[in-house]
């Protein structure tokens, strides 16, 4: 099956994941399908992109191990949709496609991170975007690296060199967040209340970290936050 389609698909099954385990099975499975889609652009005949493609596999497999819990091994489907990848089609369009999946990888973990009531479940969201930002942001240069040999390849059968197109969407805005029940984040910007999960838990409800999304505000120039409500405990 095409890169593309396994994407779309991975995108999908992440948006109706309802559960907390369900959701971090499939955001290892986006990690599995990243590290595929790696390994395969590692076997270019281009070296910088077959370079990034086997620092995006490496890099795919380390969040992969970061989000392999044991919450998350009960919920894994059968073998996973990385063994199902045999093409990888067009690669700029595809790597899009990518970049789009661990964004929302991404800012669902964090979500889950901000309402978090045991802290293996926040240390693996928290360890699983580090992961995956890394990812985004190989995914974003093998993009840059595949527009470019495009161009090369253009210009040496004598065609115009494509105009390049944006590098897709914005990257992850890493949020420091303090594990459930301490007294504050770090550098004390606002403080929580409530003590840790089995003492009495934080408050019923507190407001979610912010979070940098794509586009931008057309009055200040500056990026769009938006935040979320998290019930806790």
């Amino acid at each position: 099956m095409e890169a593309l389609r396994l994407i779309k698909t991975a995108r999908h099954a992440l948006a109706e994941a309802r559960h907390v385990p369900d959701v971090l099975a499939e955001a290892r499975q986006a990690a599995l399908l990243t590290e595929a889609v790696g390994a395969r652009l590692a076997e270019s005949e281009y070296e910088e992109l077959g370079g990034l493609g086997q620092q995006l596999s490496e890099a795919g497999a380390h969040a992969a191990v970061c989000l392999d819990r044991s919450v998350v091994r009960a919920a894994l489907a059968s073998g996973g949709r990385a063994a199902r990848l045999t093409d990888l089609g067009d690669v700029a369009p595809a790597l899009g496609a990518l970049d789009g999946l661990l964004q929302e990888v991404g800012e669902t973990l964090v979500v889950l991170a901000c309402g978090a009531d045991t802290e293996s479940v926040y240390w693996t969201c928290i360890d699983g975007v580090d992961a995956v930002s890394e990812c985004k942001d190989l995914t974003a240069r093998l993009r840059e690296a595949a527009l470019r040999a495009e161009g090369e390849q253009s210009v040496a059968l004598g065609g115009a060199e494509p105009e390049r197109a944006g590098s897709g969407a914005s990257p992850l805005l890493m949020v420091r967040l303090g594990p459930p029940g301490e007294t504050g984040p770090p550098g004390g910007d606002a403080p929580r209340t409530g003590g840790p999960p089995g003492e009495g838990g934080p408050a019923e409800q507190e407001r979610g970290v912010g979070y940098r999304t794509s586009g931008s505000s057309e009055d200040s120039g500056e990026p769009e936050v938006s935040e979320v409500s998290v019930p806790v405990g």
